[in-house]
């Protein structure tokens, strides 16, 4: 990443808190205003309602707000949702979790159990979720719990809303947004932006230009260190193991990122009736490493053997037509998203690990059509070979090697809507057509180095490796083009057409009861393509034959709400989720099926919502039990293991077959837990607040992952990356300041997530065992912000994580590291702790230039 200067924050951290200590605290010199909170609009439900009348789970955050905690994307603001669980592992690299309905904590193939949508567009992906910037962001809805009837097949869990503001008729206006920030030895980090919104014709056309800028500076050192060199499950290692180091990627910092982008919407009031908003963005993260360190290098250090580097780019277009037809409203929504991403990131412990359990008898077992796979040593040990994962040129000799992943995904939405609200019967129904392409391109284990060639552009240096040798004796011929060991690739479509609707009965002045459904039809194709090694084979054809399915599915929504008084309301609520069915790769054959079914989430829930103390304070209090049904997992197929000796080679959905990551229906889970939020202004000046979530998710049934008849997965297993508890409290003030003609303010927040598990497999942390269980520890983080401001401008002082507090998101990424050690350097173990950044003080600026 580019050097950036300096950022010098101490001559106005000096003018702000001279300007706070000399104001006068004159109270009275303006009248109080009422004591009542802001009433909060949404339109999670496609119609325009407050956010208390609403009989369902549903928290927003409006720009107020979104401005106060000084978030700048799903990291920072989803410590106040406590239904949502947000993990980042970097830039653009993001799992979304809602009520903790998450089975597998790294999964590249399933569909994700919640939807992210920017205004009316899906920006959800396969794997991890797009980090969109929090630049001239006009509110987030977060709609926890089922939304198949209104927003599909993505929204099994969950659905979070990112509602961007709009073009302004007949107002000109330009806002200018800079902030710095500096901590406990990292590296700067700084935040631009610049919003303009142009009158272009008089009550009829408005744009609205977005442009930003940031830098998230690294915070994680790579240090000077050796490979492994010992391995603590006893095992022996080649004995050039830990030979070989990282001297020329050694980098403090080295997790920074790089955000740029810009957004675009034109507005055109076509008459009274009739509006059209197009709106185009663009944004690009350009990272190092991710934000994982090693406690057993030392705090935020890690030692690694590659420049770590991650691109992650999307474009969205949309067209939205809105019309007053008379009898209803009609809304037309059409997308466009693609996004692309490339990361290449070191895995040379991963592939010590296998590289030392499987191929140092290559010397002693090259009978190649003998052993075409895993096979047990003929001595009767037991013990597993492959010479496939030999990746130096001698059966001793140390080597480096990379992951190389590429994804790309295209998106095309057409939606129409009409509905119409009256005295007795609000109405909606909607037509919803989708497409959407998914590729990805995964070399794994490309060698880097060895001990007598250190690599370098243009060097291919699998051609030396035992493995290719091991490859060419098989084939009886040679692999010239070979470049690693395993090459895959895949392409995926989906196809789906759905009908949609809700009826709001208004049975009495207090009674509601709402009806709803989704339709669906849903067509998927995959063609997976691997070469094994790489090289060897000719590249991927048109006219493969796809692997293809379909399914049609009915989820429904019925809820009754009664309002207690004009101020509260009771509802009841009974929704459903599905997520598809799809096809597995289905390489020779498999134990799992080559199709696996949906997974469906049936939700019952009940909640209770008041505003009362006349407008100054606001409760809601939700219970919810969610059953969990053929929950999806993505798991290696059994049949791989090595069949016995005394047998046949391969044995159909038994042994010997292809090594493959399957989609599995694995059981039943039960997620049941309360929410609540309180708002409460104590007086016009001073408001605080609070949220948590109660939540107990768990399995109902055994999994057996192996295929050995016995559970790997057992009843009353919590599932991953599902805390027990959330919570977050926040408190702001405000006075008047007339010197500066406005006010200045304070805001003090803290969050906490409990323990969490890192997968749902169960897996010991002893030494024997290289890919364990964690327990991510429960962790609490505090910011607080000081400031001025008034119509025109805005200035203010921030510390962020004031503690320093070390958030562990996750833990170790299934990678079989944790047996990995280094006598020479005094590493007893390898482990990768995803964590928050440290300690940060900052100063933000905001102007506005307003005319008419």
């Amino acid at each position: 990443m580019g050097h950036q200067p300096k950022f010098q924050i101490a001559p106005l951290a000096v003018a702000i808190t001279t300007a706070l200590y000399t104001a006068p605290f004159t109270f009275a010199a303006e009248a109080p205003a009422a004591t009542r909170l802001e009433e909060i609009i949404v339109t999670g439900r496609k119609r325009v309602e407050s956010v208390m009348e609403v009989p369902a789970s549903i928290q927003a955050l409006t720009s107020d707000e979104i401005l106060a905690m000084g978030a700048r994307g799903m990291h920072d603001y989803s410590r106040f949702i406590p239904s949502l669980n947000v993990i980042t592992y970097g830039a653009g690299d993001t799992v979304v979790v809602f009520r903790g309905a998450i089975s597998d904590e790294s999964s590249e193939l399933a569909q994700g159990t919640s939807s992210v949508y920017l205004d009316e567009v899906s920006v959800s992906s396969t794997s991890v979720q797009p980090s969109i910037r929090m630049v001239d962001i006009e509110r987030i809805e977060a709609l926890a719990g089922p939304q198949g009837t209104l927003y599909g097949s993505d929204a099994v869990a969950g659905t979070l809303r990112i509602i961007t503001k709009k073009p302004e008729m007949n107002t000109f206006d330009i806002l200018a947004d800079v902030s710095g920030r500096n901590g406990s030895g990292g590296e700067d980090s700084f935040d631009h932006s610049i919003v303009v919104n142009l009158p272009l014709v008089e009550d009829r056309l408005a744009l609205r230009l977005v442009g930003f800028t940031a830098k998230d500076g690294g915070f994680i050192d790579n240090v000077f260190g050796h490979t492994p060199d010992s391995d603590t499950t006893g095992k022996a290692l080649p004995s050039g193991f830990g030979n070989l180091d990282n001297a020329d990627f050694v980098e403090k910092n080295w997790n920074d990122s790089e955000i740029d982008g810009w957004r675009a919407a034109l507005k055109w009031d076509i008459n009274e009736d009739w509006t059209a908003t197009f709106s185009a963005l663009h944004q690009s993260n350009k990272s190092g490493a991710l934000n994982d360190f090693d406690p057993f290098v030392g705090d935020l250090e890690v030692v690694r053997f590659f420049d770590d580097h991650r691109d992650d780019e999307y474009d969205l277009y949309s067209l939205v037509v809105e019309a007053d037809l008379g009898f209803a409203q009609l809304v037309s929504a059409t997308s466009f998203y693609d996004r692309e991403a490339h990361e290449v990131y070191d895995n040379t412990a991963y592939n010590h690990q296998w590289a030392g359990t499987y191929c140092q008898t290559y010397a002693y077992y090259q009978d190649y059509l003998a052993y075409l796979g895993y096979f047990q040593d003929p001595d009767g040990s037991g013990t597993v070979f492959w010479p496939a994962y030999c990746k130096a040129p001698t059966v001793d000799g140390d080597f480096l090697t990379v992951r190389d992943y590429a994804q790309d995904t295209d998106r095309f939405t057409q939606e129409f809507r009409l509905s119409s609200q009256g005295e007795t019967l609000d109405w909606l129904v909607g037509f919803f057509y989708e497409e959407i392409n998914h590729d990805y391109v995964y070399d794994f284990a490309r060698p880097t180095r060895s001990e007598t060639n250190p690599g370098g552009p243009g060097t291919n240096l699998y051609q030396e490796s035992i493995s290719l040798q091991y490859f060419e004796g098989v084939l009886g011929q040679a692999l010239p083009n070979s470049t690693t060991y395993w090459y895959e690739t895949s392409k995926t479509d989906w196809e789906q057409k759905a009908i949609f609707g809700e009826v709001v009965w208004h049975a009495t002045d207090r009674l509601d009861l709402t009806v709803g459904g989704r339709y669906f039809d849903r067509e998927n194709r995959v063609l997976f393509w691997t070469e094994f090694p790489r090289g060897n084979l000719a590249e991927l054809q048109a006219g493969l034959p796809n692997i293809s399915g379909s399914e049609k599915e009915f989820v429904p929504k019925v809820s009754v709400s009664y309002n207690l008084t004009d101020e509260s309301m009771i509802y009841g609520l009974w929704t459903e989720g599905n997520r598809p069915s799809g096809q597995n790769r289905g390489r020779g054959d498999p134990l799992l099926p080559i199709t696996y079914e949906p997974d469906t989430m049936t939700n019952w829930e009940a909640g209770y919502k008041a505003t009362f103390a006349d407008g100054a304070a606001r409760i809601s209090l939700i219970t919810f039990v969610m059953d969990w049904e053929d929950y999806q997992i993505e798991i290696v197929d059994p049949s791989v293991a090595a069949c016995p000796l005394d047998g046949p080679s391969k044995i159909a959905g038994v042994c010997g077959q292809p090594w493959q990551n399957v989609i599995a229906n694995g059981g039943d889970a039960s997620i049941t837990g309360t929410s609540l939020e309180l708002d409460w202004a104590i007086s016009p000046n001073f408001v605080v607040g609070f949220n948590a979530e109660w939540l107990n998710a768990e399995t109902e049934s055994g999994l057996d992952l192996s295929g050995d008849g016995l559970d790997n997965v057992t009843s009353g297993q919590r599932l991953p990356l599902s805390p027990d508890f959330t919570g977050a409290a926040w408190a702001t003030y405000d006075w008047p300041m007339p010197s500066i003609g406005g006010s200045g303010f304070a805001r003090l927040q803290w969050s906490f997530q409990g323990e969490t598990l890192s997968n749902l497999e169960h897996r010991s942390t002893s030494d024997d065992e290289p890919n364990p269980r964690w327990k991510n520890s429960a962790f609490n983080i505090g910011d607080f912000s000081i400031g001025l401001r008034n119509e025109t401008w805005e200035a203010s002082l921030f510390l962020n994580n004031i503690k320093n507090e070390r958030a562990r998101y996750q833990t170790g990424w299934g990678l079989f590291e944790w047996a990995a050690a280094s006598v020479q350097d005094g590493r007893a173990h390898t482990v990768r702790y995803t964590t928050n950044r440290p300690r940060e003080f900052g100063v933000r600026l905001i102007y506005r230039w307003a005319g008419n």
